[in-house]
C-alpha cells in the first residue's frame, strides 16, 4: 500500500520502534555506464557514479535487516535512462523512491547535504542549476521529455490528487534530520526543483544529493569507507522514520463503521387450502 494514501499533511516526528511501516523501497543509484556523473576531486577516488553505488548497497542491507524489500535500479556499472528509473520503481510498487547522488560546482565553495522534491519552481538559482546539470545527463533514446512547466505542472496536480508531493517532503525532512548527526558538515535543508528522474513517480520520491564532490574537505568525507557507511545509515534511517510514520498513520485512521446488518424476516409459511 503506498504510504501517500495514508499521510498527507501529517507532521514528522521522529518514531522508534521496529515496524518499517513500508513494504517495498526502490533505491536509485545516481549515473552509472558512460553517464560518469560528477569528477571526485582528490586523485583516485574516482566519480559519482561508484559512490553512489557503494552508497546504495550499503542503504539497502540496513532497510533489508528491518525486513523491507528493496531493489536498486542498477546492481552494477550499467547504463539506465531516468525515465526506465522511474519505470522500474512504478512497476515495482514501490512505497518509496530514493534516488543518490553527489553534488558539485563549477567553483568549490559550497558544502552540505540536501534532499529534492519535485516541483516546478526551484528553491533557489543553485537548485534550477543543479536540476537542469542532472537532467541534461546522457540518455538513451527513451529518455523523458524535459521538464517544461506544462508537463511538470500536470504531474504535480496527479500528485496532489494522492498527496504524494506533501508526503515526499516528509520524506525528504525525514532523510534530512537522520543525515545530518552522520555528516560533520552542514544540512542544507529540504529543497525543490524539477528533477526528471522524479517524473512519473506514482510514490514519494526524492533527489539526495549527499555532499559536494568538489569541496576539499567534504569530498574527501563521501567518497571514504566511513563517509560511504555514515550516508549509508542516515538515508536508511530517513526512509524507516518516514516508514514508521506511515505506520502510526494506518493505528491513527478510525475503523470506518460497520454498515447495519439487514434486518431479518421470518418467513411465514404457506397455508394449505381447506378442503369442503
Amino acid at each position: 500500500m503506498h504510504p501517500h494514501l495514508l499521510l498527507g499533511a501529517t507532521a514528522l516526528t521522529l518514531l522508534t520502534g521496529a515496524a518499517p511501516g513500508l513494504d517495498v523501497v526502490v533505491l536509485d543509484p545516481g549515473h552509472g555506464g558512460t553517464n560518469m556523473g560528477a569528477p571526485a576531486r582528490a586523485a583516485g577516488t574516482g566519480w559519482e557514479k561508484e559512490h553512489t553505488l557503494r552508497i546504495t548497497r550499503r542503504v539497502a542491507e540496513h532497510l533489508r535487516a528491518e525486513g523491507v524489500t528493496v531493489y536498486l535500479t542498477r546492481w552494477a556499472d550499467v547504463d539506465m535512462t531516468l525515465a526506465n528509473r522511474v519505470r522500474y520503481a512504478n512497476a515495482h510498487k514501490a512505497d518509496v523512491f530514493v534516488s543518490v547522488h553527489l553534488n558539485s560546482t563549477e567553483k568549490p565553495g559550497p558544502v552540505g547535504h540536501e534532499t529534492f522534491f519535485l516541483a516546478l519552481e526551484s528553491s533557489d538559482e543553485a537548485a534550477r542549476r543543479l536540476a537542469a546539470y542532472e537532467n541534461e545527463a546522457v540518455d538513451a533514446p527513451s529518455a523523458p521529455v524535459a521538464a517544461t512547466e506544462t508537463n511538470v505542472a500536470d504531474i504535480l496536480r496527479d500528485l496532489g490528487q494522492t498527496l504524494a508531493h506533501e508526503d515526499a517532503q516528509a520524506l525528504a525532512a525525514a532523510i534530512q534530520r537522520r543525515m545530518t548527526p552522520q555528516s560533520p558538515f552542514p544540512n542544507r535543508g529540504v529543497l525543490q526543483a524539477p528533477f526528471n528522474v522524479l517524473m512519473g513517480a506514482s510514490m514519494p520520491a526524492v533527489v539526495v544529493e549527499a555532499g559536494f564532490l568538489n569541496h576539499a574537505k567534504e569530498g574527501l568525507f563521501i567518497t571514504s569507507e566511513d563517509g560511504h557507511a555514515r550516508i549509508a545509515r542516515g538515508i536508511a534511517d530517513g526512509i524507516l522514520d518516514f516508514g514508521r510514520l506511515v505506520a502510526e498513520a494506518r493505528k491513527a485512521r478510525p475503523t470506518p463503521p460497520r454498515p447495519p446488518a439487514p434486518p431479518t424476516t421470518t418467513a411465514t409459511p404457506p397455508v394449505a387450502p381447506r378442503t369442503p
